[in-house]
């Protein structure tokens, strides 16, 4: 009951001020833009088309802050006819929430891991999955193959409309208390370990021999403060800027998953907006995919050094043990396509 009070109060939130309705151009930003080339028109809109931007992690981590810098670009190539109101930290409710927002035709860009979309897609519950890509730059080769295509139209089709599938969230990594460190699957054997509500997640830790604990994001730092679990895993960042190494002072880096923050809305809305405003935005979106990976990948070696001044461990661990031991999660996820695996694969190595 909490929970669909909260996304009732979240989906009215968002709803109060729809991109159809817009709002006038005395409340929206001037237009500081130099090169008219540069924008959709010249001239100042008759009509301000707002996205709230929805999040859970902190907007002082760099990802967000590549988020912010791409609204920016997009409110100056449009005159300020397209705008953005930033909602970090699940102001709009958790992933789950906000991509339901977006289902039901909510004025919300949401960005998030690609675990959340298999609630209405589920092959792509695999971009979220262990050991996947070797490399972030390749991303792209997934986000413009004919497979994504077919993904995007079956989201398309549920409501929601996938703008990328290229940025860098970053390298997820173990962390978790007590004073022994995890080099292999059988040191996580009885630990109980977050998860994200992904089949693909818990899948995953549960192959390196872990037990479960299913929570929002929000919730982890006093699930670990109180031992509801002994760990969790993420990106340094967010390690960092959420404050978990003040209960966690170990970090395993296992580089997991290299984890895609995905960008989305409610395809009604983004059908609604004009078609050059359209254009901008894919097109910004784009272009800051390989910002992220540039930006977010220097970033890690800087919060490691941030991490270990706070006192936390840090463990190399077996990967080729890792990565062995989590491969049967691709054989067991329920809905998946035949042969999913091995079609993403070449196109990964294609």
């Amino acid at each position: 009951m909490k929970k669909m009070m909260s996304l009732i109060l979240a989906l009215t939130m968002a709803l109060s001020l729809t991109a159809c309705g817009g709002s006038s151009k005395a409340d929206a930003p001037a237009d500081n833009s130099s090169n008219a080339s540069d924008t959709a028109d010249t001239a100042t809109p008759d009509k301000v088309y707002t996205l709230k931007m929805a999040y859970t992690i902190s907007g002082d981590e760099t990802v967000a802050q590549c988020a912010q810098e791409m609204a920016k670009k997009v409110e100056e190539r449009t005159n300020g006819g397209l705008v953005f109101e930033n909602y970090p930290n699940g102001e709009l409710g958790s992933d789950v929430d906000s991509l339901e927002l977006c289902a039901q035709g909510a004025n919300v860009i949401f960005f998030g891991t690609p675990d959340f979309l298999n609630t209405y897609v589920a092959d792509l519950g695999i971009l979220d999955g262990p050991f996947l890509f070797a490399d972030a730059s390749e991303f792209a080769k997934v986000d413009q193959s004919d497979w994504m295509a077919e993904m995007r139209q079956q989201l398309e089709a549920q409501g929601i409309k996938n703008l990328g599938m290229s940025w860098l969230f970053g390298n997820r990594h173990l962390t978790y208390t007590g004073s022994k460190g995890v080099t292999t699957p059988a040191d996580l054997k009885g630990m109980k370990i977050r998860s994200a509500s992904s089949a693909t997640r818990v899948g995953m830790l549960e192959a390196l021999g872990a037990t479960v604990t299913q929570m929002s994001w929000n919730e982890v730092y006093s699930a670990l403060n109180q031992g509801v679990c002994d760990g969790c895993e993420a990106p340094l960042s967010t390690l960092y800027n959420s404050k978990i190494y003040e209960v966690c002072k170990n970090i395993t880096l296992d580089g997991h998953i290299r984890a895609i923050w995905s960008v989305n809305m409610s395809n009604d809305v983004f059908n609604s907006l004009p078609e050059e405003y359209q254009q901008i935005l894919t097109e910004e979106i784009a272009n800051m995919a390989p910002t992220t990976i540039e930006r977010v990948t220097a970033d890690e070696a800087a919060y490691q050094e941030k991490l270990e001044a706070e006192g936390v461990t840090f463990y190399e661990c077996d990967h080729e043990a890792f990565a062995e031991a989590t491969r049967s999660v691709y054989d067991t996820i329920p809905g998946w396509t035949d042969g999913l695996y091995d079609r993403v694969s070449d196109i990964i190595n294609g």
